[in-house]
């Protein structure tokens, strides 16, 4: 009998949280992990793996869809994680999406890395968008404003000497 009410007392005290749903959130904690481990990486970088990047692309706030077209990308043309923490590292998070996107090398990122030279992002980014790449921003044309100009009949251009063109003589 006293075991019994023991164990029912143990279970309503171990079930209690749960039932009234005052169980901590794991993203206050979760946070403060991957914040931990994201300084881990940082002082040892060739321990990076795919999560290890995941976590730098988000804390850097790059959009989910961006975040799995990069990682599937890096595995499709087999980049190392490591390669992907130095590139996100030396220069951005967008120019790694971009530069993954236009199915750069893994050899061609480490020879970036190495010169430490960018290549021409805009050009790549053309590549990486007919990729598949998300577009960050839509992007409309805005017709410049053309001043009016008003000339006097006369007034305007003349031909001295039109040529053969149109017609040859």
């Amino acid at each position: 009998m006293v075991l019994t009410s023991l164990l029912l007392a143990g279970l309503l005290l171990a079930a209690w949280p749960l039932a009234t749903g005052s169980l901590p959130t794991a993203s206050g904690s979760g946070r403060r992990a991957d914040a931990r481990r994201l300084r881990y990486v940082d002082r040892r970088p060739s321990e990076a793996t795919t999560a290890d990047v995941a976590r730098l692309l988000r804390a850097h706030e790059l959009p989910d869809d961006e975040v799995r077209f990069v990682l599937a990308k890096a595995d499709q043309l087999r980049v190392a994680p490591f390669t992907l923490w130095l590139w996100t590292k030396r220069f951005d998070v967008h120019a790694l999406a971009v530069v993954l996107g236009a199915d750069l090398t893994h050899d061609a990122l480490l020879g970036h890395l190495a010169d430490g030279s960018l290549p021409d992002l805009a050009e790549l980014e053309v590549f990486a968008v007919l990729n598949g790449l998300p577009r960050r921003t839509s992007v409309t044309a805005v017709e410049p404003a053309l001043a009016e100009v008003r000339r006097e009949p006369g007034s305007g251009l003349t031909i001295e000497d039109p040529g053969s063109w149109p017609y040859a003589a």
